[in-house]
């Protein structure tokens, strides 16, 4: 009978640490409600007529203009598709979830402060996935990066567009 009643016990204190040690772990950090907007405003932009709403979404400032053109060639191809969902992951700091590279002389760097990842999954049939980095302006908007130039480009880079 004590032994029952020590067993029961052991038992109960073992479910209670048990208990105690999930509450205490780090729970997975959910990202701001106001993403929640963004996304919304995304699925609007994304069945717009023409692509200036999904431009709106993105920041823009100091990117060069052969970026905002493949930019927009990428936004057509996307437009108009069925969207099954979207989530958001805080970023981690992993290489490959920044925007710093090199190009061509040129050195490059996130229009903002990048901070969670967007996975836009298509209703298609392959499940096909976009990925996003967002950051947030001045204003606490959040914005789609792009990658900008964040040094002069070298001489023989430099090229006066053609009149029109």
């Amino acid at each position: 009978m004590a032994m029952s009643r020590i067993l029961r016990l052991s038992i109960n204190l073992s479910a209670c640490c048990l208990a105690l040690l999930s509450a205490c772990s780090p729970a997975e950090e959910r990202p701001p409600e106001n993403l929640d907007t963004f996304a919304e405003r995304f699925r609007i932009a994304n069945q717009a007529q023409d692509i200036q709403p999904m431009l709106d979404l993105y920041c823009l400032d100091g990117a060069e203009a052969r970026t905002i053109q493949r930019l927009k060639s990428a936004l057509r191809f996307e437009q108009g598709l069925a969207i099954e969902s979207i989530s958001f992951e805080p970023l981690k700091g992993a290489p490959e979830e920044l925007i710093n590279f090199s190009h061509q002389g040129v050195d490059y760097g996130p229009s903002l402060p990048p901070s969670y990842r967007m996975r836009v999954v298509y209703d298609a049939e392959d499940k096909f996935t976009s990925l996003f980095t967002l950051g947030q302006n001045e204003d606490g908007e959040w914005r789609i990066i792009c990658a900008k130039p964040t040094n002069e480009r070298p001489p023989e880079l430099q090229h006066t567009p053609a009149p029109i």
